[in-house]
Order: C-alpha cells, then structure tokens, then sequence
C-alpha cells in the first residue's frame, strides 16, 4: 500500500484515541539505558544544567528523571542544602535512579512514579527555583505543561528544557515510515509526541506560556553505529523506541523487526553508511518579573532576551 493508505490507517486511530504507551518501554530499557543513552547524549544532558543556576538551598523540580543521570547532578550542585522533588512514570528507570542518589542530611529529596503533569499540578504555587525536563517535553502538550511549571516557578525562577528535534534519527524514522506504509494494518495506536522543529519552536512555546526565554540553542550527536545490528539493539536499549510494542500489533513483533531490519540494511547499501544523527533543542526560560514603567501601571511582561522574534518561530513543532 502507498503512504496515503498509512495515512489514512494513522487519521483513523487518531480519531479513535488510540494512543501509545511508551512506559513499557522505558521499564525494558532502564537496565541499559545509561550504556547506550546516556553515555553519548549524558554530557549534553549536563551541560543544560550548566546553563543554570543552582544554589544550595534552592528548591528545584525535575520532571522526568529517567534513571538519575541529572538528578546526580543536580543533588550534587546542591551540595546537601534545599529541595529536590523528582518524577517519572516508569518503575524501572525510577528506581535506577532511586539507586545513584544517596540520601544527604539537610537535603529534603523526594521521589514520585506517575504522570508529570499530575505530578506538576500537586506542586505548590511559587515554589520553586528551578524546574528541568529532559528528553520528556514531547510527551505533554507543551505550552500547556510550561503554564503550570510557570505557576509553580517563583518570580525570577527558571526552566530547563533539553529535547530530540523531529529532525532527530531520520534514517531509522524513514525506515520505520516505509515498514508501515507496506503494511498499514501494522499499526494498533499512535507514538504522540510533540517534537520541536527547532530552537525556536521552544522559544514560541516558553513565551506563549509566559515565560521570558534567556538561551535557545540547538546541537547534534552522530551516534557510535555502523551496522544494522547495532542500530536494532540501540533503539531497543536506549529508549528511543518506546512506545513501539504498544504501537504494533504484539503478534507480529519478530515480523516487523525483520522488515525494519531490511529496510535499514538497504539504507546503508545505498548510502555507504546508517548516518544516525541525534539532533536536538536546549532552552532555559525565566519567570516574568513584573517591571513598574514610571507614570503607567506595569502589565508584567517583559522583552524575550536572547531569542529571535515570534516572526522567526514556526507554528508548529514538526
């Protein structure tokens, strides 16, 4: 069948809500992924948290944590003083993470397993100095979930966001695109992610939910894969499938991986390699602080710093 049959097959499951889960996933991955995640995109991860500012003492929320790579970063920089609450929904990598951080006296740290947002909702208002997501954005509704990290974030208080550009892994995307466009019937629900386009979809996003952005930048990863067997096993071990067996029909599994397998393969025959590039945004945004202008009341909103225009910013994510 053609790509407008897959279409068709995607619209119908839309309409349906059949969407995704993509915990099971994560669970599977938690033992591996800090050997195939966070050893190559890890350091990229932490050099968002170097974009911040950290003082022990702060009160800092961390939605998404994954197996802990940055919440080790962050209780460290802490150094034993303030509030750290912390959330993921995947039991698996919630308790790798549970594993790194040793508990410090004076350090009141906490640990969630469930939704972000409903986590998020719970949080006090003004609360918080400092919220991070990363790698999870593209699970919520973007400009609806920074609304509320605005909510829970002190005046002057920030938010960090590292996430994957739909430009991300284009040959494995393609790979998987052309699998099930042969087949459409494939498909049993949809992976929903709100993946942004580029640093300045994310910039459009912190300021449609009044957040003042302060960096927005963008990078890329190669990742260390040369064959088809590799690429498998990292999607698999990394996370970066998640959501696929709850996509699929289960039945077909070993039938699906074949194909996508011989989809990869003659990728790499055409072009002489896989070419796996791990693009992505990082942004940190600032809480409005409402700045009185002499012989007017203030309206609370202040100039983007460090941003191209709202004219620059696509409309949507993808």
């Amino acid at each position: 069948m053609s790509r407008t049959g897959l279409a068709l097959r995607a619209l119908s499951l839309w309409i349906h809500g059949a969407s995704a889960d993509p915990t099971p996933d994560y669970d599977i991955a938690s033992p591996t992924y800090d050997d195939y995640f966070t050893s190559v995109m890890g350091p990229h991860s932490v050099s968002l948290l170097d974009r911040v500012r950290i003082s022990p003492g702060d009160a800092v929320v961390e939605l998404a944590c994954g197996t802990g790579h940055l919440t080790e970063e962050i209780v460290r920089r802490l150094d034993g003083r303030g509030r750290l609450a912390v959330v993921d929904k995947s039991p698996g990598m919630l308790a790798v993470a549970r594993g790194k951080v040793a508990h410090r006296p004076g350090l009141e740290l906490s640990f969630a397993e469930g939704d972000m947002e409903d986590f998020l909702r719970r949080q006090p208002t003004d609360s918080a100095d400092l919220v991070v997501i990363g790698w999870a954005i593209c699970y919520s509704q973007p400009v609806r979930l920074l609304r509320d990290v605005r909510r829970v974030l002190r005046e002057g208080g920030q938010v960090a966001v590292i996430e994957t550009r739909s430009t991300a892994l284009s040959t494995l995307r393609e790979a998987f695109e052309q699998v099930v466009a042969d087949d459409p019937s494939m498909l049993t629900s949809l992976i929903r992610v709100s993946l942004p386009k580029s640093e300045q979809v994310l910039g459009k996003w912190f300021r449609k939910a009044g957040l003042d952005p302060v960096i927005l930048d963008q990078g890329a990863q190669e990742l260390p894969i040369a064959s088809v067997a590799e690429a498998m096993d990292w999607v698999e071990r990394s996370g970066a499938g998640a959501g696929f067996r709850d996509s699929f029909d289960i039945s077909r599994e070993e039938e699906i991986r074949a194909r996508l397998g011989e989809a990869l393969e003659e990728y790499r025959r055409e072009h002489g390699a896989l070419g796996l590039r791990h693009t992505f945004v990082l942004g940190v945004a600032r809480h409005r602080v409402a700045r009185a202008t002499p012989g007017a009341a203030s309206s609370g909103a202040t100039e983007p710093r460090g941003t191209a225009p709202d004219a620059a910013a696509p409309d949507a994510a993808a």
